[in-house]
């Protein structure tokens, strides 16, 4: 299983794709630690979708045919390493693939079942809020997207990552919904 994480997709800048190990999913609510190598960690949400078929060129008007569940995740970022990878020109992986870097939510929807939904984000005192309806016309899009550069397989996982981010603490804790179901509810420590 893979994780890819497809970012820049909701602004005029071209999409690029971040992967992340098995070992960066963060699962069953379990608490998010904050690393010790960091001083600044951030998260942004986004809708996950599971593959079901390989998926490789697949144009968009076939996308729907690879996947059939939705949920909501977290990503985290440090921030910092990412700007220190930036400035020396090597590898941002160590700022985004560390161990329980991407949590997954808990419930899963079928996309018929999605309709105007709202996904809700709550970290600590800060609301995001995204409609369902305006990123359901382009999960389509972002598995053709990924597909003309990774063949995708049954189980992996695509991330569409909002490009909201919010700065975490000890302390915090994170809330998601997808139409009204609590998928994600953990604490940051």
């Amino acid at each position: 299983m893979k994780i890819v994480v497809l970012e820049n997709i909701f602004s005029d800048k071209e999409p690029y794709i971040t992967l992340r190990p098995d070992n960066a999913v963060l699962r069953n609510n379990d608490d998010f630690y904050i690393p010790h190598f960091s001083e600044d960690i951030r998260c942004g949400c986004g809708l996950v979708i599971r593959i079901t078929r390989l998926a490789k060129c697949i144009a968009p008007k076939f996308a729907s045919r690879c996947y059939d569940s939705i949920t909501v995740g977290v990503t985290f970022i440090a921030r910092d390493i990412l700007d220190l990878s930036l400035a020396e020109h090597r590898p941002c992986d160590e700022a985004y693939a560390f161990d329980h870097s991407t949590a997954i939510g808990t419930e899963w929807i079928e996309p018929q079942s999605l309709g105007d939904g709202v996904v809700t984000m709550t970290i600590g005192a800060s609301k995001q809020t995204f409609s369902v309806s305006t990123l359901k016309e382009s999960i389509d899009s972002c598995i053709a997207i990924v597909s003309q550069k990774l063949t995708l397989k049954t189980g992996d996982l695509v991330f569409i990552a909002m490009p909201q981010q919010v700065k975490i603490q000890g302390g915090d804790n994170i809330v998601a919904t997808l139409n009204d179901s609590q998928t994600l509810n953990f604490q940051i420590k």
